[in-house]
């Protein structure tokens, strides 16, 4: 056979393996980028999920804060920032019941 030939083949050989090489390099480094993307899309399909099944509460929510007066909206902002710290408050503790000893 050609040398010119061999030597190619052998060369080719080797790209193709060094290529390889290169390729579970990337894999490897940008697998924990590809998952944090992928579990925020799955967050944002779940939100959209959510609102569209909620869409009466959104649509009066909406309606609540444009139809609201100034004043109003800031007692009903306070409001609902304190039920959101309840209802993280009763997260966290109904999370401690499964840990507690008792």
């Amino acid at each position: 056979m050609n040398p010119r030939l061999l030597e190619l083949r052998e060369e080719r050989g080797l790209l193709r393996a060094r290529c390889a090489r290169q390729r579970r390099e990337l894999a490897a480094q940008y697998t924990p980028v590809l998952r944090q993307v992928c579990t925020l899309a799955d967050r944002v399909k779940a939100g959209r999920d959510w609102v569209r099944r909620h869409s009466l509460l959104v649509s009066g929510a909406a309606a609540l804060f444009v139809l609201a007066r100034p004043a109003r909206l800031r007692s009903i902002w306070r409001l609902a920032r304190w039920g959101q710290s309840l209802w993280r408050g009763w997260r966290g503790l109904s999370g401690l019941r499964d840990k507690l000893p008792f």
